[in-house]
């Protein structure tokens, strides 16, 4: 099993050094990719750095502030176009603790394996450590993505996620028009349509020790108008293999 555990980032030098080194701990022998959006911080210059000793180690620099959508989906060729196994991504401010990667990883490779795997708050046993406020915005987006968008998880906006490459390979990631924090749900949306090999993983989502968050209030409006995007598509466009999954000949979700 060769997966790459993906890890988007700007100005978290604080974190990454022992971000790397835990998933290290937890899913040794395996590739970690980090993008980077050419982090002010210094960011860039500390995986560098790790890189000399550490041979399962990548970065990605692009040339600026790019997008967390972006990102993602160059995490996702990045699989496919290097012929590993799968990918798992998370957060860079540990707020995905590593602990949950060797479930993850096995959810994936179990005898009737999952496509996709979530770590998700609100199924039993999951938990948020977000204070009111977040709590609110982060419920009102999870309810969003399922009224809205008809996403059938409890757990929708969350970037703790494991995809077998087979899935990716699926996944229509020239139709997806978001760029930042909004990709989570558009992503899933398409996610639902390409396969029913669905999991959602509890998880203890803890809030960042370290740096600051990067959700501004364009980010949420960004997200809100997606929502209405996907809502009109979904009531009123083709869902279908042109529109909701690449057709490999596999069956599709319509």
């Amino acid at each position: 099993m060769k997966l790459v555990i993906g890890v988007a980032t700007y100005n978290e030098a604080l974190n990454i050094e022992s971000l790397v080194s835990e998933i290290h701990r937890y899913l040794p022998e395996q590739r970690v990719l980090i993008i980077d959006d050419n982090s002010p911080d210094g960011t860039r210059d500390v995986v560098e750095k790790m890189m000399v000793n550490d041979p399962y180690l990548r970065i990605i620099h692009r040339p600026g502030k790019m997008g967390l959508g972006t990102a993602h989906i160059v995490m996702m060729r990045y699989v496919v176009e290097n012929n590993f196994d799968g990918l798992i991504t998370m957060d860079a401010d540990f707020s995905h603790q590593p602990k949950y990667l060797p479930q993850i990883a096995g959810y994936l490779w179990a005898r009737d394996a999952y496509d996709f795997v979530i770590g998700s708050r609100y199924v039993d046993g999951g938990r948020s450590c977000y204070g009111f406020s977040r709590n609110l915005i982060s419920k009102i987006a999870n309810w969003g993505a399922n009224k809205l968008a008809g996403i059938p998880l409890k757990e929708c906006t969350t970037a703790y996620r494991g995809y077998r490459s087979e899935l990716l390979r699926k996944l229509p990631l020239g139709e997806i028009k978001s760029n930042g924090y909004s990709f989570m749900v558009e992503s899933l949306y398409h996610v639902i349509r390409c396969t029913d090999k669905i999991i959602e993983l509890p998880i203890e989502f803890i809030d960042r020790k370290r740096g600051s968050s990067k959700i501004n209030r364009k980010e949420m409006l960004e997200s809100a108008c997606n929502l209405l995007r996907l809502f009109y598509r979904r009531k009123f466009g083709k869902i279908g293999k042109k529109s909701g999954c690449v057709d490999d000949g596999r069956r599709t979700r319509g």
